[in-house]
């Protein structure tokens, strides 16, 4: 056997590449505390070698060690709330896709295709509604169709929330569920509940019943009747009016529902306008309307016109109950006025919402998130 023993240069040379690796991954560590609270960051891990010179057992001599660094690793950082609504961060794999701005001499601005990759999350709304984080990326993703809310196949490009107002959306469809109680607080004396002049015949059906009600008789209507509620329903422009409703009980198991036309009506003028007959059977049941979807044409208030809207009765009921007034269960409409945009929303699965000023959002896009084959990238 040959033995070869370490000599004081090698024992030198070996003992500096051990120094020069540990201080190689001091410098590393030392980074990585600095940067804890910088957002996105990856820390950087250290591997160690051992280096083994390729010489002829006769020759051998003593090897060292080598310090290099592991690129980007996969694992996440804490989570840390920001309070801003435009800040995201990723759970688990993957990478946001962003891209870069270019401006041209003239002042225009555009996107990049290829795109760049980061975990880096701290977004915000730039100018021009474009979402960039702090290091000046800006987030990709697919665009979303507004209206069935489907994702648009293909390349992902730059979000951009739209920057002009959100349109309005007139009041098409009313939902109004509710329970009449089986004998209200003030039940309607017919006799003096109906305007002079107004044929009555309440054994017809639906009961021939008064159409309107003018400014001076409106407290006659109001002593014998009960509270319907209100909901806020939009013209084509988006111009708000308020639908007042009250119910008045003219016969056994039968109501009429009247709204509140013209809020500032005098003298002899329409106040209140008839809207619907409803009549029940001895269980409470709704029996006429027969179809609880009614299409009311001619819905006018305060001077703005409403077209023709369908309501929806359906679950309205009688039942007894001992406070004797109308008990709403649901009044809803689907239309709303004009809107600015107000900010940005996160969706839980990665949608972008456009947020506005009429409390609605929008959908906008799906972020794009990136994938790859290992733990590095």
């Amino acid at each position: 056997a040959v033995e070869h023993k370490m000599g004081i240069f090698g024992a030198m040379q070996t003992a500096v590449s051990g120094m020069s690796a540990q201080a190689f991954a001091l410098e590393n560590i030392s980074g990585n505390i600095a940067n804890s609270q910088t957002i996105g960051y990856k820390r950087i891990d250290t591997s160690f070698e051992d280096m083994i010179p390729d010489l002829s057992l006769s020759a051998r001599i003593t090897g060292g060690v080598n310090a290099s660094s592991l690129a980007t690793n996969s694992v996440a950082g804490a989570f840390k709330s920001t309070g801003i609504n435009s800040n995201i961060a990723l759970s688990g794999d993957g990478y946001f896709a962003t891209s870069q701005r270019t401006t041209t001499t003239s002042g225009a601005s555009s996107f990049g295709s290829s795109p760049y990759f980061t975990r880096r999350g701290d977004f915000a709304l730039d100018k021009n509604k474009n979402l960039v984080n702090g290091a000046g990326y800006y987030l990709m993703g697919y665009t979303v169709d507004p209206t069935s809310g489907m994702a648009n196949s293909g390349v992902p490009t730059t979000i951009q929330l739209p920057t002009g107002d959100m349109a309005p959306k007139a009041t098409s469809t009313i939902t109004y569920q509710g329970n009449l109680p089986s004998t209200p607080s003030n039940p309607a004396n017919t006799a003096n509940a109906l305007p002079a002049g107004v044929a009555t015949n309440l054994t017809a059906t639906p009961p021939v019943v008064a159409t309107t009600y003018s400014a001076n008789n409106e407290s006659t209507l109001l002593n014998a009747s009960i509270a319907g509620g209100s909901v806020t329903v939009y013209d084509a422009k988006g111009t708000p009016a308020t639908l007042q409703t009250r119910w008045v009980k003219n016969a056994s198991n039968t109501y009429d529902l009247y709204y509140e036309n013209d809020s500032k009506a005098n003298g002899t003028s329409p106040k209140w306008t008839f809207l619907q007959n409803f009549q029940f059977d001895n269980s409470g049941n709704m029996t006429v309307p027969a179809t609880p979807k009614v299409t009311i044409s001619g819905l006018s208030i305060d001077g703005t016109s409403l077209g023709s809207i369908a309501v929806d009765f359906t679950g309205m009921s009688q039942y007894g109950d001992t406070s004797g007034q109308f008990r709403t269960t649901n009044i809803a409409q689907d239309g709303y006025s004009s809107a600015s945009l107000t900010g940005v929303y996160f969706g839980d699965k990665g949608r972008v919402y456009a947020q506005y000023s009429n409390g609605l959002q929008q959908p906008v896009a799906d972020i794009a998130v990136a994938k790859f084959n290992g733990g590095q990238a």
